[in-house]
């Protein structure tokens, strides 16, 4: 039964941490979530950093993308769960080569083992396969996990949530269920993303991973009406190109829903049709933030992708949530410029892209 949210939901700190521990007693999250107040940040003038690496083995740069964030991620995680979004909202099989592989989740864990003791979520949440997410989970051979890390696989889609107002195509406001995890403050989130480009925001990375993760999805639901809320981020009917979802990525963001932590898998990429069709691209590169806008926007450049396109991701760095601007982003890694590959757009890519001609004049 789909939990429905109340007043009494919007937990102290005290009882956040309260059934924290309760969780690692063993008594399922289900049950326990109650959601603490919206987490948001804002970045300031400040520089931000982004680690590449190169090579064939996923865990191992993974790892090593993320290490020069230790201290920092560290710091920031203090007393907070820390969840880690997938990106696996299909749960075939066929669709393993385009979802987050074990392999980038192992070595994010790799990375926290020193630094956090306390449980990890790992979360997502069918979206057009109407199922519990465990199936992929299963699939994509996430459950032993469970038993190599200190770590809780959760169906997200079975979490509370909260009614927010994003956009529809007629521009007026639609109401959609947003799963609480994704807005906690007392969340540390991190994004296992995969580089691939998309049907209709060009390119898809770390913050569309929990943006369009976000809205509910009421798999268990019989009647067909508004069963996959996250489709509601299309706008609905009528909708034009990637405006619409290009705008409620950028208005998710704003209510907090944005990734502490971007790690982005570039091994074995994807171009083309994406997200789920798509052929796989041999990159060979892996990318880690703690500016997500930053992160996603150099996961582009390095798709060779114009950031005129990237609409969303612009509008969250003028909102102040990162750093888009090349200049104010600083590598640490290769040379980036050396490993940058034409990708392959969506066969859809003009109509993704006529709004912003129209609207910007680009």
């Amino acid at each position: 039964m789909i939990h429905e949210p109340s007043h009494s939901e919007l937990s102290s700190r005290r009882n956040f941490l309260k059934r924290m521990s309760t969780i690692a007693a063993g008594i399922p999250l289900a049950s326990l979530y109650q959601p603490g107040k919206a987490r948001a940040r804002l970045f300031g003038s400040d520089k931000s950093q982004v680690s590449i690496r190169k090579g064939a083995d996923r865990r191992e740069i993974t790892y090593q993308a993320l290490k020069p964030f230790q201290k920092e991620v560290e710091k920031a995680i203090g007393d907070k769960q820390v969840v880690i979004k997938a990106n696996a909202g299909l749960a075939e099989p066929k669709y393993a080569a385009k979802s987050t592989h074990a392999d980038q989740l192992r070595g994010i864990l790799d990375f926290l083992k020193p630094i956090h003791d306390k449980k990890v979520i790992i979360t997502e949440g069918t979206a057009t396969v109407a199922c519990s997410a465990f199936i992929g989970f299963e699939n994509y051979n996430y459950m032993p996990l469970e038993k190599e890390y200190n770590v809780k696989l959760i169906d997200a889609n079975d979490q509370p949530y909260t009614l927010k107002w994003i956009r529809a195509a007629k521009h007026h406001p639609l109401s959609v269920n947003i799963i609480d995890i994704y807005m906690d403050q007392d969340v540390y989130l991190i994004s296992a993303a995969r580089m691939k480009t998309h049907n209709c925001v060009v390119a898809t990375l770390s913050l569309k991973n929990v943006a369009m993760g976000s809205p509910v999805c009421h798999y268990k639901q019989k009647r067909k009406k508004d069963k996959n809320e996250k489709s509601k981020m299309h706008g609905g009917e009528n909708n034009s190109g990637g405006r619409e979802l290009s705008y409620n990525l950028f208005r998710v963001a704003e209510m907090g829903v944005q990734p502490d932590l971007a790690v982005i898998d570039g091994v074995e990429a994807v171009e083309g049709d994406g997200p789920w069709g798509g052929t796989p691209v041999e990159h060979e590169i892996a990318l880690a933030s703690t500016d997500f806008v930053a992160a996603d926007r150099l996961g582009a450049e390095l798709m060779g992708i114009d950031p005129k396109l990237m609409k969303y991701l612009e509008w969250c760095g003028d909102a102040g949530m990162g750093n888009f601007d090349l200049s104010n982003i600083k590598v640490d890694g290769p040379d980036y410029k050396k490993h940058i590959i034409k990708y392959k757009m969506n066969k859809n890519i003009d109509w993704q892209i006529a709004w912003i001609h129209e609207n910007f004049g680009e």
